[in-house]
């Protein structure tokens, strides 16, 4: 065993009392013992590995093993460290196979810059007294659960993992894709051994300290006796409020910038990826009796220069010329903008005088309507005062006309009930014994004397008719 990691605990109740160690063997293989706590002795410790590692290369077990560590995270992220200053990060997951085992999938394999390799620098460096097994240490990042800090004689490194952020995302996520192409964020805070040193400068240890007044910093101890303090910052980048305010309202929503419609992605992400650097200059820190060559000097300044060049002042022209761009764009759509606001305000002073004759022709139709419905009230007054007005007597003549046409239709119903009775009658006395001449004479005055009552009906009634009109 070379090294070995606490893992994250499973659960937060206190019946669950054990822990999870990963355990490195000096060729890559990792073996994870549980421990219960419940026991004075480790009895029931079980040991279980070593665990498969996806995808399955000779490259992933290296011979040189010398360092592990676990992210606190989960699912955990585990980071292995060779002596030739190699680091390969790997996520903890599930068998596809078997759901009982656990496997490790490398995310990505890293391979650090040191100024020449440890083994080198451990035959150059015999008076410095650090261990040959402590070529190179992992320290976790108190502050940060995705960033480590990798320390070795020559300096300190420091990793960003953006994967575990994105990781720790799709396993809480109901449903989603997961994107690990991401590279990790590898700085160099500190190198106490440059290339040319006459007396090299070993580092002996380092330790994170959190202070809330003073803020977090890293304390490295190096074997000149000096302790050097290097300050944490945080890893995202912070973003520069812009003067005009970030509250949206649905307006700003409907009436976006033609920019922003070809342009998905904001203009300060921009700026901001073009002036991400991937490379930065570590603290140098020598001894004070060292005595580099001028040609070591001379190196070590056109690196520092070359790195300050491409990342610093090239990038920074990169975004002055996408800031002069933009603001060629801006400026042509403000002039834009003023030729749209003067053609707006003459259409609005065209709509203001149509709207001025729209209103005078509504006077003038309002003033005719009033006058013809002043007209038609006059005419239907007048009509009203030409409609007959009838006396009482003329009223109640012509209730008694109403009277005598409903007397008389019912009277011109026994008429012709009669003249069917007669008609049958004259049907049936063919049949029957014939009258005498007496009973003949009653009936023809008895018919003589309807036939004159419905004579006289017939003449009040047209009398009256006549009357009437």
């Amino acid at each position: 065993m070379v090294s070995f990691s606490f893992a994250p605990s499973a659960s937060d109740s206190d019946e669950d009392s054990s822990v999870t160690v990963f355990v490195l063997e000096e060729h890559s293989d990792i073996y994870t013992v549980q421990i219960s706590l419940n026991h004075e002795t480790p009895s029931d410790s079980t040991l279980r590995g070593p665990l498969k590692v996806f995808p399955p290369d000779n490259e992933n077990y290296e011979l040189d093993a010398c360092s592990v560590l676990c992210l606190q995270t989960h699912p955990p992220v585990l980071a292995v460290a060779t002596s030739s200053g190699t680091l390969q990060h790997m996520a903890l997951l599930q068998d596809s196979g078997n759901d009982e085992e656990e496997c490790l999938y490398i995310l990505e394999s890293v391979e650090l810059e040191l100024p020449g390799t440890l083994d080198e620098e451990a035959s150059s460096t015999e008076s410095c007294s650090v261990d040959e097994g402590a070529a190179v240490r992992l320290l976790p990042d108190p502050t940060v659960r995705d960033r480590y800090f990798v320390r070795h004689s020559t300096g300190v490194h420091s990793v960003f993992l953006p994967a575990v952020q994105r990781l720790e995302h799709f396993v809480t996520a109901e449903d989603g894709d997961l994107d690990l192409e991401c590279e990790c964020v590898v700085e160099h805070m500190l190198c106490v051994q440059p290339r040319g040193a006459g007396d090299p400068t070993c580092l002996f240890g380092c330790v994170v300290i959190q202070d809330t007044l003073l803020a977090a910093c890293l304390l490295v101890f190096i074997s000149n006796a000096e302790f050097i303090s290097l300050p944490l910052r945080s890893v995202h980048r912070e973003v520069i409020p812009l003067l005009s305010g970030s509250s949206k309202t649905a307006a700003d929503d409907q009436c976006r910038s033609p920019l922003k419609q070809v342009h998905s992605q904001l203009f300060s992400k921009k700026i901001q990826g073009m002036l991400s650097r991937n490379v930065s200059n570590p603290m140098l820190r020598c001894g004070t009796s060292s005595n580099m060559s001028q040609k070591a000097l001379l190196e070590l300044l056109m690196k520092s220069t070359g790195v300050f060049r491409e990342e610093y002042i090239a990038k920074q022209g990169k975004a002055r010329a996408e800031l002069l761009h933009h603001m060629s764009l801006l400026q042509e759509q403000h002039s834009q903008h003023k030729t749209d606001i003067k053609d707006l305000e003459a259409s609005i002073s065209q709509l203001a005088s149509e709207g001025n004759k729209l209103n005078g022709r509504s006077n003038k139709i309002s003033i005719r309507h009033q006058l013809l419905q002043q007209r038609v009230s006059t005419v239907m007054r007048e009509v009203q005062n030409l409609l007959p007005d009838l006396s009482t007597a003329e009223v109640s003549f012509r209730d008694e006309m109403t009277e005598i046409s409903r007397n008389i239709k019912s009277l011109q119903q026994d008429a012709d009930q009669l003249q069917r009775k007669l008609k049958f009658q004259t049907k049936t006395a063919k049949s029957l014994p014939s009258l005498s001449t007496e009973q003949q004479d009653r009936v023809h005055a008895m018919l003589k004397e309807n036939d004159n009552r419905i004579s006289s009906l017939v003449s009040k009634i047209k009398a009256a008719t006549l009357q009437i009109t």
